[in-house]
């Protein structure tokens, strides 16, 4: 199944596991499904369709009327099973949620691989 996008008319198991789902900045974790907000719209993906997750900090420097900002993104990125990749947000300036999501999808989902890959 590819990613696709959450609608409550879907199926009443699917709602029910989103609105119970726990909220991680723009990612809820499902007991089957990742979810996260894309846009004006959540988008989800089954657990056994990834094969690898890790996080990616993106450093944002950016100058603003009152001198100079900076703020990490948050990032997770979804290796598929198909072999594509899909980074999904989790929000700007929060690594404390983004590093407990990490830890509580490893914990629930051991199946999935964590961490980058090793490159030889």
């Amino acid at each position: 199944m590819p990613i696709a996008t959450y609608s409550q008319s879907i199926s009443k198991e699917l709602a029910d596991e989103f609105s119970k789902s726990a909220p991680y900045g723009k990612v809820r974790m499902g007991t089957e499904h990742l979810f996260w907000k894309k846009a004006f719209s959540w988008k989800y993906l089954p657990y056994q369709e990834i094969r690898r997750i890790y996080r990616r900090v993106e450093a944002v420097d950016t100058k603003m009327c009152c001198g100079n900002v900076n703020f990490d993104i948050q990032k997770l990125v979804l290796e598929l099973k198909s072999g594509e990749e899909q980074e999904v947000l989790i929000g700007e300036g929060i690594p404390s949620v983004a590093e407990q999501l990490f830890r509580d999808l490893k914990e629930a989902r051991n199946e999935i691989t964590y961490g980058l890959p090793v490159r030889q």
